[in-house]
């Protein structure tokens, strides 16, 4: 139940620490080429360049190693051989051409921080077939406000897009066909994470992705969020989890009832929807899910939710935990007592409905015969459900 803390704690140090260092380091500390080579102005490459705010100490990469060759200002920067990241004293030109080495399988936090990125052209990655990683590749840079739809068009080989676009403050929104050809992608975990001005999701973002097992954290934190197209995950029959996925997505006021209809491998919803601003949940949300284990957490802190319906959990019987799963839900007014009656191996009611001030009414409860089994009751029934460690 901590995952989603740890991950809000780490978006926030993450972008404190790429300010601070950004802030306080000098130009010549950090131009890792020293002075400029005196050489002749290099031939520029015949394709669009990546654009950055102009200005002192600017990042313009974080893996120097995945490079052929940099030209900004109209000075090549490197020979090939560097590693690590590339600044420069002072950029006054913002389009700098970037070129990649032949042959590179892994773009992971290859511009990992630079905050002043903020346009990448169509072909960045288009020499680079055998490209299969592309984790933490744009992290932190806030500066970037959208991604051009044919950016992986030639990277057929991906399976790791976590974290690629980790923080992108600026980020308005995210081309429908970005990961069209990426058949072979497994994890989505975190790739839009804090993606804080972004408001929807095109429908079909994730409609050749079918290998695709995790969506966890995917758009956690993207606070303007207001809206998901109920087909986003229908071509996603592979997922076993949706851990913290729309997590303080806190301007989401409404699930659509089939959102995850074809999902049916699916095991783990802990945290999905905590912190957002959901007043209802469709009652045959988890309909299609019946190997569910996990609901921890999976509607704490909704602090408008005002009911729950009846039949929610009732396609899920082998769900064990049941931990905090409203937690937290202060406007909630009454629980179906009928809730609870299909999922009988349950092993954990710890919180449940914890800071539910204004609950109502009796609690949940099982008929066995004629007699009322409350959740809290069940251990004296070890015939009938397995005995919970706690039901507060």
């Amino acid at each position: 139940m901590k995952k989603y803390i740890n991950v809000g704690f780490m978006a926030i140090l993450t972008m404190m620490t790429f300010v601070l260092s950004f802030s306080s380091c000098s130009s010549e500390d950090d131009d890792i080429m020293g002075e400029y080579p005196p050489a002749e102005k290099p031939e520029v490459p015949q394709f669009d360049n990546l654009a950055y705010i102009p200005g002192a100490n600017v990042q313009l990469i974080n893996k120097a190693e995945y490079c052929k060759s940099i030209i900004a200002d109209g000075k090549e920067l490197i020979t090939g051989d560097e590693y690590g990241e590339i600044r420069v004293p002072e950029l006054k030109d913002p389009k700098v051409c970037i070129t990649f080495k032949e042959g590179i399988t892994n773009f992971s936090d290859a511009f990992y921080g630079c905050l002043a990125l903020k346009s990448i052209p169509e072909q960045l990655f288009a020499n680079n077939t055998e490209v299969t990683n592309f984790s933490g590749t744009f992290f932190g840079c806030i500066s970037l406000k959208s991604i051009p739809t044919g950016l992986f068009d030639n990277n057929r080989k991906v399976t790791d897009f976590s974290s690629t676009f980790f923080g992108c403050l600026a980020l308005k929104s995210i081309p429908e066909q970005l990961f069209a050809n990426c058949s072979e992608v497994t994890t989505f975990c975190t790739t839009f994470h804090a993606c804080d001005a972004l408001t929807v999701i095109p429908e079909n973002l994730f409609a050749h992705n079918p290998k695709v097992t995790d969506f966890d954290d995917t758009f956690s934190s993207c606070r303007a969020l207001i809206s998901i197209p109920e087909k986003l995950f229908a071509n996603n029959p592979e997922v076993i989890s949706f851990n913290a996925t729309f997590v303080i997505c806190s301007s989401l006021t409404s699930i659509p009832e089939k959102l995850f209809a074809n999902n049916i491998k699916v095991t783990d919803f802990e945290s999905t929807f905590r912190f957002t601003a959901l007043t209802s949940i469709p009652e045959n949300l988890f309909a299609n899910c019946p190997k569910v284990t996990v609901f921890g957490g999976t509607f704490s802190e909704c602090k408008a939710l005002i009911a729950i319906p009846k039949g929610l959990f009732v396609h899920n019987p082998k769900v064990t935990d049941f931990e905090q799963t409203f937690d937290g839900c202060e406007a909630l007014k009454s629980i179906p007592t009928s809730l609870f009656d299909n999922n009988r191996k349950v092993t954990s009611f710890s919180e449940t409905f914890y800071g539910c001030t204004s609950l109502t009414g009796e609690s949940p409860y099982t008929m066995i015969g004629d007699q009322k089994v409350h959740i809290y009751e069940r251990q004296n029934y070890p015939e009938h459900f397995t005995a919970p460690k706690d039901s507060k």
